[in-house]
C-alpha cells in the first residue's frame, strides 16, 4: 500500500531536476481481509506516476502474500522501475527494490493495518533503505470491492552519489544527490473478482484491481506531488 519514485536511484521530473530518495512500493491495492492461514497468492502489478508534464516514473511489482493465522499475513514483493525521460543525461534511470511486509485486519472487519520494511538499489544514485506504514477501509464482498488506503514512508539513501540530471542541451550540467525523503499516499481504487460464484463458497479466486492515487514527497530543500494510476492481477496459488 504505499508509494514510489525517479531518476535513477531516486526520482526526478524534467522540470525540478531534484532526486528523492524512493519508497520500496510503487502500487499496491490489498484485499479488505488478510489471507486467510496456510494459503497464498501472487499480486502482479503495473503503475505510472508524474507531476503534470513531468517524465514518469513507471514500476512494475511481483508480491506473495501468506496467510499466517489471527488475522494476518506476510509477504514478500520485488519492484522494477524506471524514469520515463530523454534528456541529454546518460545517467542509468532505473530502480530496483525488494521489501518484506506484515498486514493485519483486526476482527475480520473493514479496517487493515500493514508495515513494511525494504531496500533497493539504483545504478546511477546509490542504493537506500525504507520502512513504510498505512492503514485501508475498504467493503468486502464477492463481487466489487471498494478501497480507500493511506500510508506513509521514509526512505533513507544509504551511499549516495551525485547523479547528471541534465535536461536542457543548451545549458550548463546539473546534478542532484537524494537526501532522507518523507513521503505520504492517498490511494482509492477497486477489486474485481474474476469468479463471485467461487468466492461465495469459500474458495480462493483471481481478482483483477484498478487505482489511482496521489503520493506526496519531501526532503530537506524540495517537496514534489505525483499523480498515478495503477493495475494488476491477484493469482490464488
Amino acid at each position: 500500500m504505499k508509494p514510489l519514485t525517479v531518476a535513477a536511484l531516486l526520482l526526478s521530473s524534467a522540470c525540478s531536476q531534484h532526486l528523492y530518495a524512493p519508497p520500496t512500493q510503487a502500487y499496491a491495492l490489498d484485499p479488505v481481509h488478510a489471507q486467510a492461514s496456510g494459503t497464498s497468492s501472487l499480486d502482479v502489478e503495473g503503475s505510472t506516476h508524474s507531476q503534470i508534464f513531468d517524465p514518469a516514473f513507471n514500476a512494475a511489482n511481483a508480491r506473495l502474500h501468506t496467510g499466517i493465522g489471527n488475522d494476518a499475513e506476510l509477504s514478500l514483493e520485488s519492484m522494477f522501475a524506471g524514469v520515463d525521460a530523454h534528456g541529454v543525461s546518460m545517467a542509468d534511470r532505473h530502480v530496483y527494490a525488494g521489501r518484506a511486509g506484515f498486514r493485519f485486519n483486526p476482527g475480520h472487519g473493514p479496517l487493515t493495518f500493514s508495515t513494511g520494511i525494504g531496500g533497493g538499489y539504483a545504478p546511477a544514485g546509490g542504493g537506500f533503505t525504507a520502512i513504510d506504514g498505512g492503514v485501508s477501509l475498504g467493503y468486502d464482498n464477492c463481487v466489487l470491492v471498494p478501497i480507500a488506503s493511506a500510508s506513509t514512508f521514509v526512505s533513507q539513501p544509504i551511499d549516495a552519489r551525485r547523479v547528471d540530471v541534465t535536461d536542457d542541451p543548451n545549458a550548463g550540467p546539473t546534478y542532484s544527490i537524494a537526501h532522507r525523503t518523507l513521503g505520504g499516499t492517498i490511494r482509492t481504487g477497486l477489486r474485481l473478482s474474476l469468479s463471485p460464484s467461487e468466492c461465495r463458497a469459500g474458495h480462493q479466486v483471481p481478482w483483477l484491481t484498478a487505482g489511482f492515487d496521489v503520493t506526496t514527497l519531501v526532503d530537506a530543500t524540495s517537496d514534489a506531488e505525483l499523480f498515478g494510476v495503477g493495475a494488476g492481477i491477484t493469482i490464488p496459488l
